[in-house]
């Protein structure tokens, strides 16, 4: 096992904690979502990039598509 390796084990519920050290080695923090891959009998866990959304910014847009143009006939 290499320096940032760890063992868990899963609950009842197959849950399982990631072992500080690994949160630690690999910048896991709460929130994050991660990517489970598996081949054969291995399983690779990577984290998938936040993605930062001004969700103001995101309404604006979805309301500015209801937003009839100056050109556009209203109430026919």
């Amino acid at each position: 096992m290499s320096k940032s390796s760890a063992t868990s084990k899963a609950s009842k519920k197959n849950q399982t904690t990631i072992p500080a050290r690994v949160r630690r080695a690999l910048g896991i923090s709460k929130g994050d979502t991660l990517l489970w891959a598996i081949n054969g009998n291995e399983v690779t866990i990577r984290i998938i990039s936040k993605v930062k959304v001004d969700w103001t910014k995101t309404s604006e847009m979805s309301l500015l598509e209801w937003t009839p143009e100056k050109d556009e006939e209203v109430g026919l």
